[in-house]
């Protein structure tokens, strides 16, 4: 794993967090490195797709696919290679996804979906969260203390609660809709 310097920097951050010395690359022979090497990209990744983080959600129009499906659908899509998480399929019922693909009836098909932004564009929110989840999965094999990675899973899940608070911010509020079936009681 090659890692740009945001990548880097968030782990160097996290293991400073843990008392070890900063890492320069992913390819250093400290132990900090190691792990961070290791451990860093699937729990990038993990992180990004256990909410519906605005700054990392795109639309996208599907490319239909010239060849026929060889299932009960008229139509397949290939799926963004950048996607994470397929949060919906927009205004469509009957669908179904394999592997990297999309199969519907209809001609056209928009997705809302997570993709992997790069860690450089990160807001600093959610950065400085993902810095407290990387220490507390850093702290066992690093530190071997468990009290470490239970004090970092605790800032962890605060840091979350405020990084989710800060993220849903960027989107009006829905507006009431009038109903005359509340309208009735009054």
């Amino acid at each position: 794993m090659a890692g740009n310097a945001a990548d880097i920097s968030l782990a160097s951050n996290a293991l400073i967090l843990l008392g070890h010395e900063p890492i320069s690359s992913f390819e250093e022979t400290t132990a900090g490195a190691q792990v961070a090497a290791n451990l860093y990209d699937h729990s990038y990744k993990s992180i990004l797709t256990t909410h519906r983080w605005r700054f990392a959600t795109k639309q996208a129009k599907l490319a239909r696919l010239s060849a026929e499906p060889q299932n009960v659908y008229k139509y397949q899509f290939q799926m963004p290679t950048d996607l994470l998480y397929m949060i919906r399929v927009v205004n469509v019922r009957e669908y179904e996804v394999y592997e990297d693909k999309v199969y519907s009836h209809q001609k056209d098909i928009d997705i809302e979906y997570i993709y992997e932004i790069d860690s450089d564009r990160l807001p600093s929110y959610y950065a400085k969260m993902f810095e407290y989840y990387l220490a507390s999965q850093f702290s066992i094999p690093i530190t071997g203390d468990i009290d470490k990675a239970s004090f970092y899973s605790q800032q962890y899940e605060k840091a979350l609660i405020k990084a989710k608070f800060a993220d849903s911010s960027q989107r009006p509020n829905d507006a009431f809709v009038d109903s005359p079936y509340t309208d009735v009681r009054h």
